[in-house]
C-alpha cells in the first residue's frame, strides 16, 4: 500500500525573499541614497507624483488695511469699565481686578489722501501699579455698511504684588479683537480679549461698551 505524499495546503507558508539593500552613488549631491532592489520577480512599482510648486502668499503691509464706511468717519473714544466675565488659563496665575481700559479712534483724511485712521489708541487709566503702558488699534474687515472688525494690542508692566527677588513687574500683552457698529452718535463695541503674563497665557474675557463721537 502506497501512502499519498502530504497536500500543497499543509505546506508550511514561506515568505518572498526581503529586498535586497546598497549603497549607490547619488547623481550630484556629493553622497549616497539607499536603494531598495525588488526581487527578480517583483512587479515594479509605481513612481509617486511630484509635489505641487509651493504657493506664495504676500506679507500683509499697510496698504491691505480696509477702507471704512463714512459713518465712522471723526473721532471716537470710549471706557471699559467693566467685564461681561473673565477667566484664567488653565494652570496661569491668578487674576487680580480688571484695571479701566481706554480707546480713542479718529478717521480722517490728510491732504487729498483715502480717509483713514490717523489716530489709534489704546490705553489705562492711571494706576500706581501700571507703567510703561502703550498699544494700537488696526482696522481689519468691514460690510461696507455700518459694521467693522478691529484689531488691538496693548502692553504695559505692571508691579507684583509680592516681590520674588526677581524683577518687581511683568510684562502684560492684551490682545483685543472688536466688533464695531455705528448706531447715530455711538459706536457699538463688542470685544475678546486674550492676555498674556511674560509671554505665558493668562486669561480671556468678554466685554462691551458704548464708543461717543467726540469731534466731527
Amino acid at each position: 500500500m502506497e501512502v499519498p505524499g502530504p497536500s500543497n495546503q499543509n505546506q508550511p507558508y514561506v515568505p518572498p525573499a526581503p529586498p535586497i539593500i546598497r549603497l549607490a552613488p547619488s547623481n550630484g549631491d556629493g553622497g549616497n541614497t539607499i536603494q531598495l532592489l525588488p526581487n527578480w520577480n517583483a512587479p515594479a512599482q509605481p513612481q509617486p507624483a511630484a509635489p505641487p510648486p509651493p504657493i506664495n502668499v504676500a506679507p500683509m503691509t499697510a496698504q491691505a488695511a480696509p477702507a471704512l464706511p463714512s459713518v465712522f468717519r471723526g473721532c471716537w473714544q470710549g471706557e471699559v469699565v467693566q467685564l461681561d466675565w473673565i477667566r484664567s488659563e488653565p494652570g496661569a496665575h491668578k487674576i487680580g481686578f480688571w484695571t479701566p481700559k481706554t480707546y480713542r479712534l479718529c478717521y480722517r483724511r490728510v491732504g487729498t489722501q483715502p480717509f483713514k485712521l490717523t489716530f489709534t489708541e489704546t490705553g489705562i487709566e492711571p494706576n500706581e501699579r501700571i507703567i510703561n503702558p502703550h498699544g494700537q488699534v488696526v482696522p481689519i474687515a468691514t460690510d461696507g455698511r455700518a459694521y467693522a472688525s478691529m484689531n488691538s494690542r496693548l502692553f504695559f508692566d505692571e508691579y507684583k504684588t509680592h516681590g520674588d527677588g526677581f524683577s518687581p513687574t511683568f510684562a502684560v500683552d492684551e490682545t483685543t479683537h472688536l466688533d464695531c457698529r455705528i448706531a447715530g452718535d455711538d459706536m457699538l463695541v463688542s470685544a475678546d480679549v486674550y492676555g498674556t503674563r511674560d509671554g505665558d497665557p493668562w486669561f480671556r474675557a468678554h466685554w462691551r461698551a458704548n464708543f461717543h463721537k467726540f469731534d466731527n
